[in-house]
């Protein structure tokens, strides 16, 4: 996270708004919001914005996060409903 107010990022808060308004980015999971999948990258929330993940190791690490967070997520709401 970057602390210099002059450092502008990939993409703004407005910009990532309206993709999740009109579903094209969606949150890592129910909980997980510092994260996000969008145009086919995993982005990572910043004050500044959001930064776009460009290493490849940490992009496949997000997306094994991803699918045991969609089963925790899943279970949870299972529990719920019984």
């Amino acid at each position: 996270m970057t602390n210099d107010p002059s450092m502008l990022a990939d993409l703004s808060h407005a910009a990532m708004d309206a993709a999740f308004a009109d579903g094209t980015a969606w949150y890592m999971s129910e909980t997980i919001r510092d994260f996000t999948r969008y145009r086919e990258s995993w982005w990572m929330y910043d004050r500044a914005g959001w930064w776009e993940v460009t290493r490849a190791d940490v992009a496949a690490k997000l997306d094994q996060m991803a699918e045991t967070m969609r089963l925790a997520d899943q279970a949870v709401r299972q529990a719920v409903a019984d």
